[in-house]
């Protein structure tokens, strides 16, 4: 039998560290292991194999398991071992973040992607990007914006959500849109990504065709609007720094 830990989906766990070097000997125990736990009304079996034992890969395909996720150096595999059981899915959304850098002048920083430069060059959006894993939103934005424009800013408060289902790598997406305070004014782009960076005014950018309209509903919130604060809440889950909570303050 394979060591396995049970899961709180009514399955079993099998880490990569418990698996025999050998695939003659890793497919011999995976049948007899399977076949005992179907006895036992087990649901899933999840199989973790490290890049290091990746020949044992095609002994668990021969054995009715499928690609689930890959995390670093690790796949995850599953097997279904009673019909129609719960899978939970893997990374079905990507988070990207936007600011509003707004001057006490009532001017924001817009940037027009390279790839806009001659066919939308009007084109100017809001810097911003992806998060990185393990990044709170609030940190994310104001990095992205200063790797983007040099700028460096002051994060005041969130703004608006937008979900769409046409994501990276056939994953739905989240885009938040943040208000941030300027610290700095010289810009300064990374000429990478961005063909241009600048200082415009609210009224400049509202009155421009070239804006989208989603664009111009956030920077009327971010003038008009109170943006939701992000807020710590002692002893909330005994981890308040693993969270992000934004509330009216």
């Amino acid at each position: 039998m394979l060591t396995a830990l049970r899961n709180k989906y009514d399955g079993i766990f099998i880490a990569s560290d418990a698996l025999p070097e050998s695939k003659e000997t890793f497919d011999i125990l995976l049948k007899e292991s399977i076949s005992y736990w179907s006895q036992q009304d087990i649901k899933v079996v999840w199989l973790e194999i490290s890049a290091t034992k990746c020949e044992l890969i095609q002994a668990a395909i021969n054995n009715g398991f499928e690609f689930h996720h890959c995390f670093t150096s690790k796949l995850i595999l599953t097997k279904r071992l009673i019909n129609n059981s719960y899978i939970p899915s893997f990374s079905t959304h990507t988070i990207g973040a936007g600011a509003v850098v707004l001057s006490e002048e009532r001017k924001i920083l817009v940037v027009l992607e390279k790839m806009d430069l001659v066919n939308r060059p009007q084109y100017y959006k809001l810097p911003g990007g992806m998060l990185e894993r393990g990044e709170h939103m609030s940190e994310g934005v104001v990095r992205e914006v200063f790797e983007e424009t040099g700028i460096k800013s002051e994060f005041k408060g969130l703004l608006s959500f937008r979900h769409h289902h046409r994501g990276q790598f056939n994953t739905s997406n989240i885009y938040a849109v943040f208000l941030l305070k300027p610290l700095s004014f010289d810009i300064s782009i990374d000429e990478t990504e961005i063909g241009r960076a600048m200082w415009v005014s609210v009224d400049d950018y509202l009155s421009s065709p070239g804006v989208g309209e989603y664009n111009k509903l956030v920077v009327k919130a971010a003038v008009f609007s109170k943006p939701l604060v992000s807020v710590k809440i002692d002893g909330y889950m005994d981890s308040p720094n693993d969270y992000e909570i934004y509330a009216y303050d």
